[in-house]
């Protein structure tokens, strides 16, 4: 497959459904993670950032220039969360996580990032944080592949976003604004890449991006897929 042009930020959102949807049953996405190895193909990785986007818009009321801060571990369900936020027109702001539990997100996670406002929405596996109590949103998110629900307790108001995201319609129902992401990055060669990354794709958001609009993929996180694996996986190259 060719590459394609860089779409226009005013279509980059509408852009990128169309090339994952493209792809159907092709895998768009494979995630070694806690259990096992999950894949994605391009058609249920869409459906999930349609549902992410009509919930955000529906049921949160993000609106064009909030932010939306990400206390999460590389995980594709944070991958997801980020490409229907910039398909409405939001910010992302991604706190350092490497993994679950991991002591480096302590201290940002007890006070707002960026410019010390309080945030909008709030995205975390840890709904009970001094962060997550300055939100007006907070959607708590089971950093598991398969969880069926958050399983911790849920503070007061703050509302389980796998159960919510999954009753939103698989159709898209929203005009979408321009793309407020990164602009993605073509990649060198003629084949569709599929790319081997550190995490979910977020650290090298624009190679990703790229990706998927010429019709390839990611597998992540490097560091759970042997050489072997991603021979098997068909990984053309590594970001």
């Amino acid at each position: 497959m060719t590459s394609s042009p860089t779409p226009d930020p005013s279509t980059t959102g509408r852009a990128l459904l169309a090339a994952l949807e493209a792809l159907g049953p092709t895998p768009a996405l494979a995630w070694y993670g806690e259990a096992s190895r999950i894949e994605l193909s391009g058609h249920v990785l869409a459906n999930w950032v349609i549902k992410a986007i009509g919930h955000l818009h529906d049921e949160v009321a993000l609106e064009h220039g909030d932010t939306v801060v990400l206390d999460l571990a590389p995980h594709w369900k944070r991958l997801v969360l980020a490409l229907a936020t910039w398909s409405l027109g939001g910010e992302v702001a991604l706190l350092p996580r490497t993994g679950a539990g991991d002591p480096s997100a302590d201290d940002a996670a007890a006070a707002p990032p960026g410019d010390g406002e309080d945030p909008r929405v709030v995205v975390t596996d840890r709904p009970d944080s001094a962060l997550a109590d300055t939100a007006d949103e907070v959607l708590a998110v089971q950093g598991v592949s398969l969880a069926p629900r958050y399983d911790g307790e849920l503070p007061p108001l703050a509302r389980d976003w796998l159960v919510e995201v999954r009753g939103s319609s698989d159709r898209l129902g929203v005009a979408l604004p321009a793309w407020s992401g990164p602009a993605p990055a073509p990649s060198s060669g003629g084949a569709a890449p599929r790319l081997l990354v550190a995490g979910d794709g977020l650290e090298t958001a624009s190679r990703t991006l790229g990706a998927f609009l010429e019709g390839g993929g990611i597998v992540g996180p490097a560091a759970a897929v042997t050489p072997e694996r991603a021979e098997v996986e068909g990984v053309t190259d590594r970001c």
